[in-house]
């Protein structure tokens, strides 16, 4: 993988400092905003609760 402007050894310290936290972070914020309106919407038991609940669900088994 090549980023232009920064050398290779400097690329996963810049990656793993600046890019992956706010990835995650900004991914962590759709899902709670995707949960909270569907939890408005009244989509408990419709595809979008059950697939939020079922990932979930399989993350702490993950980290587990």
């Amino acid at each position: 993988m090549v980023m232009p402007g920064h050398r290779d050894s400097n690329l996963q310290k810049e990656l793993i400092n600046r890019y992956i936290p706010t990835a995650a972070a900004f991914g962590g914020i759709c899902i709670g905003a995707l949960t909270i309106l569907a939890d408005f919407m009244g989509a408990i038991g419709s595809e979008t609760g059950i697939l939020l609940a079922f990932t979930i669900i399989y993350q702490f088994f993950e980290i587990y």
